[in-house]
């Protein structure tokens, strides 16, 4: 975006509900569905829910707002929104590069759940019994009829009977600690095809390539038209999730063994409270949930008009997707108590997978024991898709709204970037399709858009409380709301509670950090990551992080020259000019100091974008808008000056 340039576009959503439900189906995604459960029975049970409302409430909420605020504010998304004190921009390029990272990796997951989706229509479900050419002799299907035949010492998979019927079953003689479900072959061996090893990477698979085109298919049309498109599919894609789990819990609950489940769930084990592992999961797990540090925030609110009440929206946000954390986490674990009593083993045997181990191998698995399992897969993997398309609209919304922020004279349409948005990420995220492509989820998973979206977060905390004013921003927020909004709160949580948890939870982080490892499953013996993985993913973690510091030096050299040019052209030029300060209060100031103190100025055209919100502190930009390129060398330094002063006067007021 130019210095002066203004968008007479206005990009609004066509009903506040359907920016609502956008904000809901951003939030409420596939973390609430496979994370927030396995995290709450790793951590604590129902204890863990105790670091988890704590910094919900003193980091998530507060963060939450500051987000929607500066983006409804500035009608700016996360690119050019930090303008607001121009060194420190980066923070909104690091939003964008996180969000790239990973909306790469999040349709892998939702490629994932469109194969099982396609394959839930028929009669038998694929990962239900053994038999087919990606099962071995260790395959078996768990149940009360899954006891393994042993005669004379030696173990047979397959059952009494079909041992007696060995013509017609492939009986082999095996070590009984290999078996391997089903449907966790079905996962590695058909779908995934995965290697033995990082390093056997292969080359892209025809399944799960062909699943990831469509994946990029289906977001490419859904947002190819922007709030317009996406806001329609976010009445499916915010509300249908809640049916489908609510039909998942009353069909779950009235299984043998659901209680059990239950009961692993909520009990507290207070013990882990105290352990910094539960409140950086937490931590996580907020920022994570919330969508926080993505950008996506911001470019959604950017399309509200600019007197929409936000504060209101937000409360009704933040308390659905805190609820639906806890919500899925009943459907997950009654399944899981279902499926545990069915195969005689613990509750907690099962309750140790996460992410894709158990979306698409405990629960599938629960599902094919159930009576009309194929009814309800196909209800589970739509919910999955639901969730995923909704936070993947928005993520892959924030390179497309930067592109066109950052280049608004660029000769092409949305409908183009959109196209090409697709096309590029469908191409870079082919390598996740390849053998080895799960170590690569991992590993990105790990460092790409994790403890990164806390280091954003703080910034962001820092540069609006102190950089650019506490006081300042809320008088922004009382010229849309007609209010300073839950001001005290606000205050205690951005200017004091939430940087000091931050830098806590960070560095502790850091301290414990080590290198990722895979552990037994799937019939694949346990794998530790090579020490070039554990290298590769904290330069991933800088790449998502240096546009802050980048930034800042790049702009911070940019003043420091400017002012050693005005200097010279101050000695040889007009006694004075307009935009410089008083002579002896300049001489006093060394230029280092001075160039630090401009760097965190707003930059010239800070302010709301639309001409129709110029008022009060910002009425200077309706005059700035009016400039012609022509006039432009010959007006700057008359309207620099008017700027330079009504930012002194807005910092005084500070």
């Amino acid at each position: 975006m130019g210095l002066f340039s203004l968008s007479k576009d206005k990009h609004e959503w066509d009903r506040p509900l359907e920016f609502i439900l956008s904000l809901i189906s951003n939030s409420v995604g596939l973390g609430n569905v496979w994370r927030f459960p396995y995290l709450a029975a790793k951590s604590g049970g129902g204890a863990f829910l105790v670091p988890y409302f704590i910094l919900y409430f003193l980091i998530g909420a507060p963060i939450y707002y500051l987000e929607l605020a500066l983006g409804q504010f500035s009608s700016r998304g996360p690119a050019t929104a930090f303008i607001l004190a121009k060194g420190w921009q980066g923070i909104g390029f690091a939003m964008v590069i996180n969000t790239i990272f990973c909306m790469l990796y999040y349709n892998v997951i939702i490629s994932w759940a469109l194969f099982y989706f396609v394959l839930s229509f028929r009669k038998t479900l694929l990962w239900k019994t053994c038999g087919y050419w990606w099962n071995d002799e260790r395959c078996f299907v768990p149940g009360s009829e899954s006891s393994l035949h042993v005669i004379n010492g030696t173990t047979y998979n397959c059952t009494e009977p079909q041992y007696q019927n060995i013509t017609q079953y492939s009986c082999v003689s095996i070590n009984a600690t290999d078996r391997v479900t089903a449907t966790e072959q079905f996962f590695y061996r058909l779908l995934l095809g995965k290697s033995n090893s990082f390093e056997e990477f292969g080359t892209p698979q025809l399944y799960p390539a062909l699943s990831l085109f469509v994946a990029w298919l289906i977001v490419g049309a859904c947002i190819i038209r922007g709030v317009k498109s996406s806001g329609k599919v976010a009445y499916f894609t915010a509300i249908f999730p809640y049916i489908v789990l609510l039909v998942l819990i009353i069909q779950s609950s009235l299984l043998h063994g659901a209680i059990d489940g239950i009961k692993f769930y909520v009990i507290p084990r207070w013990e882990l409270v105290a352990k910094f592992e539960t409140w950086q999961a937490a931590a996580s797990q907020v920022f994570f949930s919330l969508g926080l540090s993505f950008g996506s925030l911001m470019a959604y609110s950017a399309a509200n008009k600019f007197q929409n009440n936000f504060f209101q929206q937000m409360c009704i946000v933040v308390s659905c997707d805190c609820f639906t954390g806890i919500f899925a986490g009943f459907a997950v674990f009654v399944t899981i108590g279902y499926l545990a009593a069915q195969v005689k083993e613990s509750v907690a045997s099962y309750a140790s997978s996460s992410g894709p181990g158990l979306a698409f191998i405990t629960y599938p698995e629960a599902i094919a024991h159930m009576p009309a399992s194929s009814v309800f897969s196909v209800l589970f993997f739509l919910m999955l898709l639901a969730l995923g398309l909704g936070t993947q609209f928005a993520m892959t919304n924030i390179p497309i709204s930067a592109v066109m922020e950052l280049f608004p004279r660029l000769p092409v349409k949305r409908p183009v970037i959109v196209i090409i948005t697709c096309v590029v990420s469908f191409l870079v995220s082919l390598p996740f399709t390849c053998p080895g492509g799960i170590y690569l989820f991992d590993l990105l998973n790990e460092y790409a858009a994790n403890i990164s979206l806390v280091v954003v977060g703080f910034f962001q905390v820092i540069t609006v409380a102190y950089i650019y004013g506490f006081n300042r921003f809320m008088n922004d927020v009382k010229m849309m709301l007609g209010k300073r909004a839950a001001e005290y709160y606000l205050f205690a949580t951005w200017c004091i509670v939430a940087p000091i948890l931050i830098v806590i939870l960070t560095l502790s982080k850091l301290a414990s950090s080590k290198r990722l490892e895979h552990g037994a499953s799937g019939g694949f013996a346990a794998y530790v990551f090579p020490e070039w993985s554990n290298t590769l993913g904290w330069f991933i973690f800088v790449i998502c992080v240096i546009p802050i510091p980048l930034v800042f030096i790049v702009n911070y050299i940019k003043e420091y020259r400017s002012i050693g040019r005005d200097e010279v052209t101050k000695s040889v030029g007009p006694e004075s000019r307009e935009y410089f300060l008083e002579e002896n209060e300049y001489l006093t100031k060394p230029r280092y100091l001075e160039a630090f103190k401009r760097t965190n100025l707003p930059r010239d055209d800070w302010g709301p974008l639309h001409s129709d919100d110029h008022h009060g502190l910002y009425r200077h930009l309706n005059d700035v808008a009016s400039i012609s390129e022509v006039d432009f060398d010959l007006t700057r330094a008359s309207v620099v000056a008017r700027l330079d002063n009504q930012n002194f006067e807005a910092n005084v007021s500070d």
